[in-house]
């Protein structure tokens, strides 16, 4: 195959392309939002185990909110680190 036929789909750069999407590190803000995910589930599942059950509630809202901006794009507090960082 002469250069000029090659395209940048060919299976072998296809591969590798995705080998490298899956194994980036995460940015800034992706951290920053890990991280406040992380707390804000073990933060309701504390308060709901120790104070009351009504905190499981805070568990399933930050549960919602990380399959709705896994489908849409569309992250509330990414928005906030972005607004905070100017």
């Amino acid at each position: 195959m002469t250069p000029a036929t090659q395209t940048s789909s060919s299976p072998d750069r296809a591969s590798t392309d995705d080998t490298l999407q899956i194994l980036r590190p995460p940015d800034y803000p992706e951290k920053l939002v890990r991280i406040l995910a992380g707390v804000v589930t073990l933060t309701g599942l504390g308060l709901g185990f120790f104070v009351s059950p009504w905190w499981y509630l805070l568990t399933a809202f930050a549960g919602a909110n990380i399959l709705q901006s896994a489908f849409t794009g569309f992250c509330p507090p990414e928005i906030l680190y972005r607004w905070l960082k100017r």
